[in-house]
């Protein structure tokens, strides 16, 4: 049995409900979170990088990926990515 990712309704939900009222009324942001977790893999050229982990955020990480129904390299990516967005900026 193949697992089927959320559909961007559910991820939308999962992500509104954790995510504090002041928060969601505040962020203005041109790449929404939501909106990266909805696009699909690029078939872009990877390169292979190891990263360790505490314990307990691997735990957190492995928790949100399980809820949302993607890999934990996937949201990994998708923190690289807003974190240097906005390092950049």
């Amino acid at each position: 049995m193949s697992k089927q990712r959320k559909a961007l309704d559910q991820i939308l939900e999962t992500f509104e409900e954790e995510t504090p009222k002041t928060e969601q009324s505040t962020a203005v942001d041109t790449n929404p979170l939501a909106a990266q977790l909805a696009k699909p893999a690029k078939k872009k050229g990877k390169i292979r990088f190891t990263l360790d982990l505490e314990k307990p955020l691997d735990d957190r990480l492995t928790k949100n990926a399980k809820k949302l129904n993607r890999t934990k390299a996937d949201l990994v990516r998708i923190a690289v990515e807003r974190l240097l967005e906005e390092l950049e900026q």
